[in-house]
């Protein structure tokens, strides 16, 4: 696959590098227009997600994901329409394969962006940099849902946490619409990120 190519031109190898999908959860998309729905998240570029991933996990990638599990009355739909409740629809994975799944905001006062913390204010670790770790993995593959909410989140506390980072600008969706490199231009990060 072309994507692949590009991503191992760059030394993010399947030895070095684990892919990380921020949030591909139903309730992003246009599958639950209810919910929280990120223009541009379609069938087709569901479809495009899983077939890259379905290439990386044959080419020995190790896939990770994040995934809100909103209990009901979470404290973030004071901000943001309910979404992502546990046993819904809108909380289910749209992707197929994946090696490990960390859950952030599980209970009703807690929320985080990030997929390495719980929550925002304590920053409980959720597993995923010690998982990172184990596994010797010093680069992350990021995209996914929402490019300016919890991805440039996510991306920053990797920087942080001084991972290398590539992003797949075709697998982001933003809920203000822009692309994840004019994003990263405005918070003046795209010097510390690879993007394809």
């Amino acid at each position: 696959m072309e994507i692949l190519s590009k991503i191992e031109k760059l030394n993010f190898t399947s030895e070095n590098s684990a892919i990380l999908c921020v949030d591909c959860q139903n309730g992003f998309t246009l599958r639950c227009p209810k919910e929280l729905p990120v223009d541009g998240t379609n069938e087709i570029w569901i479809k495009s997600i899983n077939d890259f991933l379905e290439s990386a996990k044959k080419s020995g990638y190790l896939i990770i994901t994040s995934k809100d599990d909103h209990p009901e009355n979470h404290s973030s739909f004071q901000t943001w329409p309910p979404h992502c409740v546990k046993g819904t629809y809108g909380n289910k994975l749209f992707i197929k394969t994946y090696d490990f799944i960390v859950k952030k905001g599980i209970t009703k006062n807690t929320d985080s962006y990030s997929a390495f913390f719980e929550d925002f204010k304590s920053k409980n670790d959720n597993g995923l940099e010690e998982y990172l770790n184990k596994n010797k993995i010093k680069k992350l593959i990021i995209f996914g849902l929402a490019g300016d909410v919890c991805v440039l989140e996510t991306i920053k506390t990797a920087i942080n946490k001084e991972f290398d980072i590539l992003v797949i600008n075709d697998f982001i969706k933003s809920v203000n619409k822009k692309s994840m490199k004019d994003i990263l231009k405005s918070e003046k990060l795209n010097d510390k990120v690879k993007i394809i």
